[in-house]
């Protein structure tokens, strides 16, 4: 059995190699001098917005996490929340998706909310994302349909070459997966009693059962009105912060808004790839799709480039901020709520 602490260093080293591979493929024939040209001639006014709009759409996650934590009973200012996601961030340019745990973290320590009611509510906080980046998709397609048509279409034509390829392969992990599933049904129903009394299976309900109430907050808040009015706010701030950086390159400057919705989908989708900070899969959406908008390669790739580095920078000033704060603020009790859980 591979330890804990190996398990997490090879998940750590394996996602940074393929970050790095895919950065590495998307730049390898980049001039690097007319790029720096391109770079110093940039309008610097627009990342500068950039920056202020992510951060307006930090701001509001922490607003849209405090109304999911308020049914469970806890209260924390929106400047600790915001501290937490920030420091959230960052923790995700380390490693992928340690930052919805790490922000948790924070607040237990500055508010002691509990881990498990916390981690519900980011829970909750993305399948919302999730079903709203669909939805963005669904209206990209309509507006934008004939250039993300193209571009999807190739894309998964490639992939699925490639799995026709390992056919083999698949069905192999396919029945190993099934025959496993088979044992697993097979144990659990032998020993289901002695399971149930188990202590571990016991501290596991508990867990999950807190799990539960935090995800389902989401059907008990009081402010419904403001939950989806900054859920709303906070994909505007996404989608504005890709849009105006546009303007900031003259190869870029003349797109318009079908270009920024191709942007903030192809962009939300490289965000989410389990690679630190989306790093490299960011570069190779966005620069692909700008193609299909008449933008040559290297001036897509400079815009990617542009885009991803300036938002980093600013996740690592302010989750840096944010760290060395949660790390020396007073901790904050709050007031004790009784929380009801179902069987």
């Amino acid at each position: 059995m591979i330890p804990p602490k190996v398990k997490s260093f090879l998940k750590y080293s394996i996602s940074l190699a393929v970050a790095i591979g895919l950065f590495w493929y998307v730049y390898k024939d980049l001039n690097i001098t007319t790029s720096i040209a391109k770079l110093k001639e940039a309008n610097y006014s627009w990342i500068v917005l950039s920056i202020v709009l992510s951060i307006v759409s930090h701001l509001f996650r922490a607003y849209r996490w405090n109304i999911l934590l308020k049914p469970a009973g806890f209260t924390p200012t929106l400047s600790r929340t915001f501290w937490a996601v920030m420091v959230g961030y960052l923790a995700n340019l380390v490693v992928p998706r340690m930052g919805e745990v790490t922000r948790c973290g924070v607040l237990k320590k500055t508010d002691e909310v509990p881990m498990t009611v916390s981690i519900g509510t980011v829970v909750a906080e993305r399948i919302i994302d999730f079903l709203t980046l669909m939805l963005v998709v669904f209206l990209g397609f309509i507006i934008e349909f004939e250039r993300l048509n193209e571009f999807l279409t190739g894309f998964i034509y490639e992939r699925a070459a490639l799995v026709g390829d390992n056919l083999f392969s698949l069905y192999v992990l396919a029945g190993v997966g099934f025959v496993v599933i088979i044992i697993l049904f097979v144990v659990l129903r032998v020993f289901k009693k002695q399971i149930q009394r188990h202590p571990f299976f016991l501290k596991v309900r508990s867990f999950v059962r807190e799990m539960i109430s935090g995800i389902t907050s989401i059907s008990r808040i009081n402010q419904k009105g403001a939950f989806w009015f900054s859920t709303f706010v906070i994909w505007l701030m996404y989608f504005l912060m890709s849009y105006v950086v546009i303007f900031a390159l003259e190869a870029t400057s003349s797109l318009g808004l079908g270009a920024g919705i191709a942007l903030l989908i192809m962009g939300g989708l490289g965000m989410a790839a389990p690679v630190q900070g989306g790093i490299g899969a960011f570069h190779a959406l966005v620069a692909a799709v700008l193609v299909l908008y008449g933008i040559n390669e290297s001036d897509g790739q400079v815009f990617a480039f542009l885009l991803h580095t300036s938002q980093t920078i600013s996740v690592i000033f302010v989750g840096t901020i944010s760290l060395i704060i949660s790390m020396v603020i007073r901790k904050q009790k709050q007031p004790s709520t009784e929380t009801i859980y179902a069987d």
